[in-house]
């Protein structure tokens, strides 16, 4: 049975998600090795030059892109052994999913507990003694301020 495929040249990493993608040939009409196996599928074309830089396929049949890799060429067919990329092939079920990202270098929630985000934690204590005696009297009154950031108003007063 003959399947219509688009060939690619593809110039992305493997992790990325959306490929950047060449097309060098579409509507091409291919023969897929039985049985057939929608994950690894093997697929022969009609060989010409224009087809070198092929790396990528998409098999509309399937609803899938597929990393390629040619394995026999001669001057009439070639034959790529293909391997399912699940990211591009399901990439719109993969963005429209919700998520809450755990870890990510360049955005975080600092709320979220992680165990590997270095934080550094201190505390600075002082006592100011006031110079005249201002607490002598009765139903005296206190009230302790403290103020976080980590700036020491006490080293400060002693410059």
């Amino acid at each position: 049975m003959s399947y219509i495929v688009k060939l690619y040249y593809n110039s992305s990493d493997t992790h990325a998600l959306n490929k950047s993608l060449t097309l060098v040939a579409s509507d091409v009409a291919c023969d897929l090795k039985a049985p057939v196996d929608a994950v690894r599928p093997v697929i022969t074309i009609a060989a010409t030059d224009a087809y070198d830089r092929v790396n990528y396929v998409y098999i509309a049949e399937f609803g899938r892109y597929y990393y390629a890799n040619p394995v026999v060429k001669n001057n009439q067919i070639i034959t790529f052994e293909c391997k399912s990329d699940a990211l591009m092939s399901f990439k719109s079920g993969i963005c429209s999913s919700p998520a809450v990202i755990a870890r990510n270098p360049w955005s975080y929630d600092k709320y979220i507990p992680d165990s590997k985000l270095p934080v550094e934690s201190r505390t600075v204590k002082g006592v100011i003694k006031f110079t005249n005696n201002h607490f002598a009297g009765t139903n005296n009154s206190y009230i302790l301020t403290t103020v976080g950031g980590g700036y020491n108003n006490y080293d400060k007063q002693e410059e």
